[in-house]
């Protein structure tokens, strides 16, 4: 049996976890959520790790994750991360934290895909994202050649500006983001569906009796109340007003409940 463990908001790494699961067969694709027993130690065939970067770094949760699996059968293990703009050194943070538990990386990879982090920027169009997800494509196929081949893929060098900023940017990301929900609101288009509540990874969302959202400070910034809202009904302070909305155009919502 091989497992993949993976952690998203928009979908972007499901839709990659799926692709590898699907190919190399016989595979089981676990989300990491709060959720998530980690009491048994893991053994697989082949172990996968799949996850988006968050200011230069692992997301919070799946980094403590990491921290505290124990793995006790593994032949073949591989990480792979996507991002729209840069990856930094979380990477070699990921590494770090599987040399203490005596693991080596047989394979690290690194897909571009389109953005959503919309607090420094905008989501892609739909057609924009569209070419970035046909592009990757190729790029994913490789990294599935690699791990049914148990091919060796090293980890690349990282430039000082993404060391720069994983060491400096990320600690202030993750030392403050559990409260940084505090700037989500919603509009009068809410219509209490409740897709918020079930797609948020931490369960950070509970519903009033309005049905309406309430945030409650355990927050990953993954954003997936923002994008998988059907009614563009929740924002996040100003930053996200008029912006574009993004989740991977081959997950359903309903993959993430």
């Amino acid at each position: 049996m091989n497992r993949i463990y993976y952690f998203t908001g928009s979908g972007n790494s499901l839709y990659i976890a799926k692709q590898i699961a699907e190919k190399i067969g016989d595979c089981e694709v676990i989300k990491v959520t709060n959720k998530i027993g980690i009491s048994e130690p893991i053994e697989a065939d082949v172990l996968g790790f799949v996850f988006p970067i968050y200011a230069w770094g692992m997301p919070v949760m799946f980094k403590n994750f990491v921290k505290q699996i124990q793995i006790n059968k593994a032949d073949y293990v591989f990480v792979i991360t996507n991002y729209a703009g840069n990856c930094g050194n979380a990477l070699k943070s990921f590494q770090k934290e599987m040399i203490k538990k005596n693991r080596d990386i047989d394979a690290f990879g690194e897909v571009v895909m389109p953005s959503n982090y919309l607090v420094m920027g905008n989501a892609h169009p739909k057609e924009e994202a569209a070419k970035i997800i046909q592009k990757a494509k190729p790029t994913i196929d490789d990294y599935v050649r690699n791990i049914y081949d148990r091919k060796h893929v090293p980890i690349k060098k990282v430039k000082f500006a993404g060391k720069f900023l994983s060491a400096i940017i990320y600690p202030l990301f993750a030392s403050n983001v559990r409260k940084s929900d505090k700037s989500f609101f919603f509009s009068d288009n809410c219509n209490g569906c409740g897709i918020c509540a079930k797609v948020c990874p931490s369960e950070n969302i509970i519903l009033n009796e309005n049905k309406q959202p309430i945030w409650q400070h355990h927050c990953e910034q993954c954003h997936a109340c923002i994008h998988w809202c059907p009614q563009r009904a929740i924002e996040f302070s100003k930053k996200t007003l008029q912006k574009n909305r993004y989740t991977n155009p081959e997950i359903k919502v309903s993959e993430l409940f």
